[in-house]
């Protein structure tokens, strides 16, 4: 559970690992999410979107408030299916807050160059060697050249 001044702990940290390889798992030979070790770069991305933030803290409030991962000795402890379990609670009680945290997760994971390089993106700017344009078409103006001027000239 996040700190009264509202910072993350180790132990949530532990359970924020483990709840991104739920959200977006392990692919054949590739990690998931939080095998690639995104824990750190989502937690600071979560401190520009104070939006974003909040939703990840309402999530970590709320996973340790489950009760099996009380009695059990924490989320991290749990099987995958009750680990799942305790996932869909919190999206089903908290849905706002819950889609903040996965845009936040999926914000950290595809911005991450090791994705980009597993799903073969090419992130380069649209220009000027980034995307071939089709030539331009002038007849696209041709209604605005029919208009009648609804400006006023100035000297």
């Amino acid at each position: 559970m996040p700190t009264t001044d509202r910072r993350i702990t180790d132990v949530d940290r532990v359970v924020l690992t483990r709840m991104l390889d739920l959200v977006i798992p392990p692919a054949d030979d590739f990690p998931g999410a939080g095998g690639l070790g995104l824990t750190e770069r989502l937690e600071r991305s979560s401190l520009r979107y104070g939006r974003l933030r909040s939703g990840l803290l309402a999530v970590l409030d709320a996973m340790s408030l489950d009760m099996a991962s009380r009695v059990e000795g924490g989320f991290a402890a749990l099987d995958e299916e009750r680990q799942i379990a305790a996932l869909k609670t919190v999206e089903t009680n908290l849905p706002v807050q819950f889609g903040e945290f996965i845009e936040l997760v999926y914000e950290t994971y595809y911005t991450d160059s090791r994705v980009h390089e597993r799903i073969g993106w090419a992130g380069r700017p649209p220009q000027p060697e980034g995307f071939d344009l089709e030539p331009w078409d002038s007849s696209v103006l041709e209604n605005a050249r029919k208009r009648e001027p609804f400006w006023r000239e100035v000297s």
